[in-house]
């Protein structure tokens, strides 16, 4: 049988391979890059694992605990309880299994309207989260209620510099000036729903074993997927020995939209469609001190929206001197091609504003997002169909991605469980067809 290419070694790939494989179909990965995970990946430094991106998964995730489950994943360790907001030059708590119910401190903070408003959003979220995703007919109603102007348009000035900008920075690497409610209404509904936790040792053992097994060429640029009467007819792939024409009739794009939008000639319409999607860069930067860096029971920040630093977290909550500094929205994309040197200095006097740093740094990773992360677009769902209906037009050609169902890593193997699934019913219309 042949293979089923697939561009990107990212979850989206490595899942698209892996359930590509429970259906006995083999398959090629084309990773530009020199390691698996791409922008949830985990670096391995000397002693130290470095995750630089999504670490997290929710109870409430069934493909991601299926998996987990496969590969016999069972040691786990408890997500920070809530967060620490900058609001009014003061850290106020917002705990992830409340509402501002009881939460006299944070609601003195957002005011009485700021504070109802906040209250019913979350109450909204958390009461309809099994279907607040974009197979449910209900986010496109959120989408016709709400997408007509962005988050800030919605909601007081002091919600949205505190509790909605936690959640617009990230879940997407923006301001709330830059997003739209139906993408937070989505992050929200998870926000109280299952536990939370992280993979003991690392988000690399998971990628490891979704990778086991898998042929995974590392350097392999995929400049270009050829096409011939509306059917997928080859990759032209680069790699360090020069550039290959390599023949295959079927390929799963595991790239971000943006990617994948210079690689093929869509439809104009999917054009247009795919256009409409937006990318927040940012950096991810670990730092291992000698000493605590955290404490009095904060574990996680989110700062000001003047601040070059959005948010910055204890990388485990026993470990207080693994910090996780992340540089995202609009200040910090005045210095993010700072050299690396002046990004750990501004993120680490930031961060002693709130609190001041006694400690030595033993060991830096700096990741440069500059593709950034998907914000998605206004009428989402509406957008989505012209992206898989262009897509269709390109008989053996299907995608994947943090761009379709949500870009958590729940949401990443949902959109290649889907793929995968669209590429064999195709291919059996195909086969009776003929």
């Amino acid at each position: 049988m042949e293979p089923v290419h697939i561009i990107g070694a990212g979850i989206s790939g490595l899942g698209a391979a892996h359930f590509l494989s429970q259906r006995g179909i083999p398959s090629i990965i084309h990773e530009v890059g020199d390691y698996v995970g791409g922008r949830a990946a985990c670096i391995r430094q000397g002693a130290h694992a470095f995750e630089i991106g999504g670490k997290n998964f929710s109870s409430a995730w069934p493909r991601f605990n299926a998996l987990l489950d496969e590969f016999g994943i069972t040691e786990f360790e408890d997500q920070h309880p809530g967060f620490h907001i900058v609001l009014n030059d003061k850290l106020v708590a917002l705990e992830k299994s409340k509402t501002l119910t009881g939460d006299l401190r944070l609601a003195t903070a957002l005011g009485p309207v700021g504070a109802l408003q906040f209250r019913n959003f979350l109450t909204y979220a958390r009461k309809n989260a099994d279907r607040l995703n974009y197979s449910s007919g209900l986010i496109e109603e959120v989408e016709r209620r709400w997408d007509h102007a962005t988050i800030d348009k919605h909601f007081t000035p002091k919600l949205n510099d505190g509790p909605l900008r936690l959640f617009s920075i990230i879940m997407g690497g923006a301001e709330p000036s830059e997003l739209y409610p139906s993408l937070m209404m989505l992050f929200a509904s998870g926000f109280g729903k299952g536990s939370h936790h992280a993979v003991a040792g690392g988000i690399g053992q998971f990628h490891d074993k979704l990778a086991k097994g898998k042929t995974i060429r590392f350097g392999s640029r995929v400049r270009r997927i050829q096409t011939s009467g509306g059917h997928v007819s080859g990759l032209v792939v680069e790699d360090q020995k020069g550039t290959e024409m390599i023949p295959t009739d079927r390929v799963i794009s595991a790239v971000p939209a943006h990617i994948l939008r210079q690689l093929v000639d869509l439809p104009a319409y999917g054009r247009v469609a795919f256009d409409q999607l937006r990318y927040f860069p940012l950096a991810m930067i670990n730092v291992v001190y000698d000493a605590p860096v955290f404490r009095d029971g904060v574990h996680s920040i989110m700062f000001e929206p003047d601040a070059p630093l959005g948010h910055c977290s204890a990388n485990r909550l026993h470990s207080p001197h693994h910090v996780r500094y992340t540089l995202s929205g609009k200040k910090a994309r005045d210095i993010l091609d700072a050299p690396d040197e002046e990004l750990v200095g501004i993120a680490e006097q930031t961060f002693s504003k709130r609190l001041p740093i006694n400690a030595k740094r033993l060991e830096v990773h700096i990741a440069r997002h500059t593709g950034g992360i998907c914000g998605y677009a206004p009428h989402f769902t509406a957008v989505k169909r012209d992206m898989l209906r262009a897509v269709d037009t390109i008989q053996g050609l299907e995608i994947a991605g943090d761009y379709l169902e949500g870009h958590t890593m729940e949401g990443c193997l949902t959109s290649a469980d889907l793929a995968v699934a669209r590429l064999m019913d195709s291919a059996r219309a195909k086969a009776v067809a003929a």
